[in-house]
């Protein structure tokens, strides 16, 4: 087997839209740079995600020197400066988690109340953000329970072999893809290092419904894969259905595209009975 390296990068700039691919990227205490630094939610603070509307994940996102350009097909582009954000606290939330975010502007709330056809808002979560994941142990952003989600190469390929329809490692939304292991080899990693920043592996990672719709138009997939292929050999006994690891950072750095990584300790792997 050749040395392991890191293939892909991606973040995803506003919580369900589309993902950007790097070649680099600093990693923070909170995971990577600009990652999931803005949410939407509906005027009391609830989330709202591709999960119930699909056109999220049609929406572009570019990171400025300041803020963040937006783009969605169907829309004008739309300019978010940081010195324009109001700054207002939000009471929030991500699942059970709940903290205080910062407004953004009136522009920005009324181009995503637009497209998406309801009230909401756009929410901001800066390094002030007082966000400590119940899930992670750890201080994170808009990401679901952790910092990071990291699926090999290898594992992807089996799933598919596995399927009738082959699925996109981009309905899966990892931050991290690595290459040059064997299939589903992450299970049993518990630490590891890219560059001089070191990783912790938390646990899989639960799916769900969202890695059914179609990653350009955000409909849902008629065939239910890959929910439909991995819950016959990644089903485990409490039901969950698991694909890829969640992964919290241990320090700062910069990591980038083929850098070796090094797998410092394992753990032992989660067992799925097979249907």
């Amino acid at each position: 087997m050749s040395r392991i390296s890191l293939a892909q990068i991606s973040i995803y700039p506003i919580k369900s839209t589309r993902g950007l691919t790097l070649d680099r990227s600093w990693v923070e205490e909170t995971g990577l740079s600009f990652d999931r630094r803005y949410m939407l939610a509906d005027m009391n603070g609830r989330m709202l995600t591709g999960r119930a509307f699909p056109k999220l994940v049609q929406v572009l996102t570019a990171p400025t020197a300041w803020g963040l350009m937006v783009s969605h097909p169907d829309m004008p582009m739309l300019a978010l400066r940081c010195t324009d954000f109001s700054m207002q606290g939000v009471a929030t939330h991500v699942w059970k988690d709940e903290f205080e975010a910062f407004a953004t502007t009136e522009t920005a709330n009324q181009w995503f109340s637009r497209l998406l056809g309801r009230d909401c808002q756009l929410l901001y979560a800066s390094e002030n953000s007082p966000r400590f994941s119940q899930s992670a142990s750890a201080k994170v952003s808009f990401a679901d329970g952790y910092s990071l989600l990291l699926i090999s190469q290898a594992s992807l390929q089996a799933l598919n072999a596995k399927a009738a329809v082959p699925s996109q490692m981009a309905q899966f939304r990892p931050n991290l893809v690595v290459s040059n292991t064997e299939p589903f080899a992450e299970d049993s990693w518990q630490t590891f290092r890219i560059g001089d920043v070191t990783f912790r592996v938390d646990s899989p990672c639960s799916r769900c419904i969202f890695t059914t719709r179609d990653p350009a138009t955000g409909e849902f997939l008629e065939n239910k894969e890959p929910l439909a292929t991995l819950s016959r050999f990644r089903k485990h006994e409490s039901g969950k259905i698991n694909f890829g690891m969640n992964v919290t950072p241990l320090n700062e750095g910069m990591i980038a595209c083929d850098m070796e990584i090094e797998v410092l300790s394992t753990r032992t792997a989660e067992r799925y009975p097979v249907s």
